[in-house]
């Protein structure tokens, strides 16, 4: 949400000419810290939904204390066929019952193993299976038992344990089902 004066033909432009970029964003809003950029986060995150669904790529939004202002700006796209992926999501499960109607996916973090992460825990639990992606959104929340250090990659497997638990699947079948989830998502099958 930084970057908020490139314009929608640029990006379009960028994911024309590069087969690698393979989603727009991450995009959105963030209204924890300073709500003095609200109408340029708001403008910058529809300049990105716009050429998201010009370019047929995912969406990956980041929405922190901004669940209304996200989902009434998406709303206003529910016929565009955008897709969504709702990147380290820790919004309520009222917020992820309203976005499943925008045929969105969902990220865990590492704070999904966190012990007072248990509302985030019963969102994921509510999720849908196919509807489910793991990150590790490094350098930041690295999951227990790494908590507090500076996260990376190969701590994703602590996440997808927890992911496993809550969902009450065995981990290798979480493995294939979000992997599977990803391909689908940005159309790599």
């Amino acid at each position: 949400t930084k970057n908020y004066f490139i314009e929608k033909d640029e990006i379009v432009k960028k994911v024309k000419i590069n087969s690698k970029i393979i989603g727009v964003g991450e995009t959105g809003l963030d209204f924890y810290y300073n709500n003095s950029d609200k109408d340029k986060q708001i403008s910058s995150f529809k300049i990105h939904i716009d050429a998201a669904i010009k370019t047929n790529v995912p969406l990956i939004i980041h929405s922190r204390e901004a669940e209304d202002e996200t989902f009434n700006i998406l709303n206003d796209y529910k016929d565009q066929n955008l897709k969504i992926l709702m990147h380290c999501f820790t919004g309520s499960k009222k917020f992820a019952k309203k976005l499943l109607d925008f045929n969105t996916f969902f990220s865990a973090s590492g704070i999904i193993t966190f012990k007072n992460a248990k509302e985030l825990q019963d969102t994921f639990k509510f999720l849908p299976s196919d509807k489910i992606l793991i990150e590790t959104d490094s350098p930041f929340l690295a999951p227990v038992p790494n908590r507090g250090k500076k996260n990376e990659p190969s701590f994703i497997k602590h996440t997808a344990q927890k992911l496993s638990e809550i969902k009450d699947v065995p981990l290798e079948n979480l493995i294939s089902k979000t992997t599977n989830n990803f391909n689908s998502l940005f159309n790599l099958i």
